[in-house]
């Protein structure tokens, strides 16, 4: 068996209900994952402010967000007869520049809008 790609020095278990024990299996029987591993992933989640993101998962976000950010930009100067090569050009710039600030922006109003969210 091969190593694991991160280690995990520290172990938590606890117990549960039957009640609580089915819910997990019904929020994993369409996934790839173990009780233990949404348990896991669900726990990191809290504890990342409910936006606990992989490295990976991180990367294909960045690329998201600025993607979106040049659509939706881009359609209004076009809408507005505005586009022009050095406006699309600045656009660009301002977009890989701002990634950083767009996705931070992206993330807190995802966690406002999970905040503002009866359960």
């Amino acid at each position: 068996m091969g190593k694991r790609e991160t280690d995990y020095p520290h172990t938590i278990s606890f117990r549960l209900t039957n009640e609580a024990w089915l819910g997990i299996q019904k929020e994993i029987e369409s996934s790839h994952l173990t009780p233990h591993e949404w348990c896991r992933m669900a726990a990191l989640e809290r504890l990342n402010g409910n936006c606990g993101l992989s490295k990976s998962e991180r990367f294909l976000f960045h690329h998201l967000v600025r993607a979106q950010y040049l659509v939706t930009h881009g359609f209004q100067l076009l809408a507005d007869h505005k586009l022009t090569s050095e406006e699309w050009k600045q656009l660009r710039v301002n977009a890989k520049h701002r990634v950083s600030e767009l996705v931070e922006g992206a993330l807190a109003k995802h966690a406002q809008h999970g905040r503002e969210r009866p359960r």
